[in-house]
């Protein structure tokens, strides 16, 4: 975990070795999104509800926490 030195309250985490559906997944359980089906169990044993109280401690709740996934440049 990385918090942005310029921006205060900006957080990072680095995650690797996850597949496109492990993504979409915690992409959708973390941000309160409808999105993509979450059913517990279905990331790593991980129970979606788990994360429900992580807006609570975002300024501005769930809709202000950004997840994206990168690859290599081909």
């Amino acid at each position: 975990m990385y918090e942005g030195t310029d921006q205060p309250g900006l957080f990072v985490e680095l995650w690797s070795g996850l597949s496109d559906e492990q993504y979409r997944f915690m992409r959708a359980v973390r941000t309160r999104k409808d999105e993509y089906a979450a059913e517990p169990g279905a990331w790593d044993g991980t129970d979606p509800e788990r994360w429900a109280s992580l807006g609570q401690w975002v300024p501005g709740g769930c809709a202000k926490i950004h997840i994206w996934q990168f690859q290599k440049v081909k």
